[in-house]
């Protein structure tokens, strides 16, 4: 399925872990049994996935209220540090990175999403870390780093997000034909058609041609 923001992503990702995580624990196990013990192993694994739920939970709850920022910031660092293993601690990395921008943090932020990066073990936070962060670079003008990001390899399903936002950088360095190219690419990748990446286009001199030689750089691959 594709998604057009990478919060229809994220909500996704958590339904599905939260629907799912029990199995995959189980899966976890079955590998492992040999050399630890079905039993022990079962148990630990469970308890180490309800005690990483729990803060999360924590992190989420504290969300609603910026004067809890500090115990917020707590219980993520408690994820990140001792529960890096589970997609929790790059869950609350993700949140805790939109309450620092909300307070102004921009480096934290940075840190949060950068932390995403390098540890999560859930290639889909990596994408959506990379795409948060690569927004957040355009509205530092630090355009050069954004690109480089988007110019990874990303699932189809990221696509449409990750072309419309290299043709938001483009269009801030002044290179409108390849914003435009990067806009018509996003476009063919969205199922349900957007009027806003069609409007992106109009805005800068309508449809590009399919077969644009205009520099979008290396495309992003499935």
């Amino acid at each position: 399925m594709d998604y057009e923001t990478e919060d229809q992503q994220l909500e996704a990702i958590k339904k599905w872990w939260k629907e799912n995580s029990s199995m995959v624990v189980t899966g976890i196990t079955v590998g492992v049994a040999g050399i630890f013990g079905w039993q022990y192993f079962q148990t630990q694994s469970v308890q180490h996935s309800e005690q990483a739920s729990v803060l999360y939970e924590q992190v989420l709850v504290l969300a609603d209220n910026p004067q809890k920022l500090d115990s917020q910031i707590a219980s993520a660092n408690q994820l990140e540090a001792e529960f890096k293993d589970t997609p929790y601690a790059s869950l609350s990395a993700l949140v805790i990175a939109k309450q620092q921008l909300a307070e102004g943090q921009v480096e934290k932020a940075v840190q949060q999403y950068r932390w995403v990066i390098e540890n999560a073990t859930q290639n889909e936070l990596k994408y959506l870390a990379k795409i948060r962060l690569s927004r957040l670079l355009l509205s530092n003008q630090k355009q050069d780093e954004a690109l480089s990001l988007l110019n990874e390899s990303y699932p189809e399903s990221f696509n449409e997000m990750v072309f419309e936002l290299k043709g938001d950088v483009l269009s801030t360095q002044g290179n409108q034909d390849g914003a435009r190219a990067a806009y018509t690419k996003a476009l063919t990748f969205s199922k349900g058609g957007n009027r806003w990446l069609q409007l992106k286009i109009d805005d800068i001199g309508g449809e590009s041609n399919a077969d644009s030689k205009a520099d979008t750089g290396t495309e992003p691959s499935a």
